[in-house]
């Protein structure tokens, strides 16, 4: 897939267009963040959050519905998609949404939960332990699915993302995961996120930063910002970080000695998922249960080799299989 060049025509490449979308996203953040402030008491009022969650609790399709639509938020669905662009689709744009999917979640949920420490409802027994203000699912779909609405430009492809957004927020009130005030702060810190990510990553590009600076510096960069970022004191901030770092860090040394190419028939791009996935979670999931360490540095590492895995591992074997090839100067 080729993407259209990276600009900040952000919606549309007509000026109009560009600065309608820009206001009325601006009037959105406004308006979002003044319903938030007026009616906060009884957007996180458990009578509330009840009136969403009983459908779902009398009506098992509704649930059965809602768990697979909020999935379409997570972290680990997220793992899936971008890893199947990266090694299938473009991997610009894999690689862009690896390093920022998770920062987008740390810095839009896990930062502001840990300083406002507000609990979940207190509706059907969920026992989740974290806090639940803003929702990580609702600003992680806004930064995802907004990141590769803007960067694909295709009219459809918005369509679709928003009415993820829109449904991965439903989602996380209905099954008593968050009150609406949880989703409608998601919502405001994932746009304000996407505005900043895109604005410092063009503003980045312009000055032709990534040309100037040396491939020692970056890989240094790449490891040492999100190591610095783990020991911000929030409760996945070592996992987080971790994955930007090997992502970063993969992404670094693929473009230096590997180059894959994504030119293949659909049955290898199929192999290629179908070995490279199940390697994900086995790298999260494998170590807390063969190993009794409790240790920031060992989760920081961890979580940073299973998307290392992703960027650069896996498309080795790739090339050591004939599933992809290497480019030759």
């Amino acid at each position: 897939m080729d993407l259209p060049p990276l600009t900040r025509k952000y919606f549309s490449l007509q000026p109009a267009k560009e600065r309608t979308y820009r206001l009325l996203c601006t009037l959105l953040v406004i308006i979002l963040s003044l319903i938030l402030y007026f009616f906060w008491a009884p957007l996180r009022s458990t009578e509330i959050a009840y009136t969403f969650v009983s459908p779902t609790i009398t009506n098992p399709y509704i649930y059965i519905i809602s768990r697979a639509i909020t999935t379409l938020g997570s972290e680990g669905f997220f793992l899936a998609l971008l890893s199947v662009i990266y090694w299938s689709v473009n991997k610009p744009l894999g690689t862009w949404g690896l390093i920022m999917m998770p920062l987008s979640i740390f810095i839009t949920s896990e930062i502001p939960k840990d300083i406002v420490r507000l609990p979940r409802p207190a509706v059907r027994g969920v026992t989740v332990p974290t806090y639940t203000f803003p929702s990580g699912h609702t600003s992680g779909a806004v930064a995802v699915w907004g990141y590769l609405a803007v960067l694909i430009k295709n009219r459809s492809f918005w369509i679709l993302s928003l009415t993820i957004i829109i449904l991965v927020g439903l989602s996380r009130v209905m099954l008593g995961y968050h009150f609406p005030g949880d989703v409608l702060g998601g919502y405001i810190t994932g746009i304000i996120f996407l505005a900043l990510f895109f604005w410092l990553g063009i503003t980045l590009k312009e000055k032709n930063w990534h040309k100037k600076t040396s491939l020692s510096l970056l890989f240094l960069l790449s490891l040492t910002i999100p190591l610095a970022l783990s020991f911000i004191p929030a409760t996945y901030a070592p996992n987080l970080t971790g994955y930007t770092a090997g992502a970063a860090l993969g992404y670094l040394l693929e473009r230096e000695t590997l180059q894959f190419t994504l030119q293949t028939t659909r049955l290898k791009h199929l192999i290629k998922a179908l070995l490279g996935l199940p390697v994900i979670p086995l790298i999260i999931l494998a170590p807390p249960a063969l190993f009794t360490i409790n240790s920031h540095i060992f989760t920081f590492t961890q979580y940073a080799l299973s998307t290392f895995w992703i960027t650069y591992l896996a498309p080795l074997l790739f090339i050591k299989l004939n599933l992809a090839q290497k480019i030759t100067h």
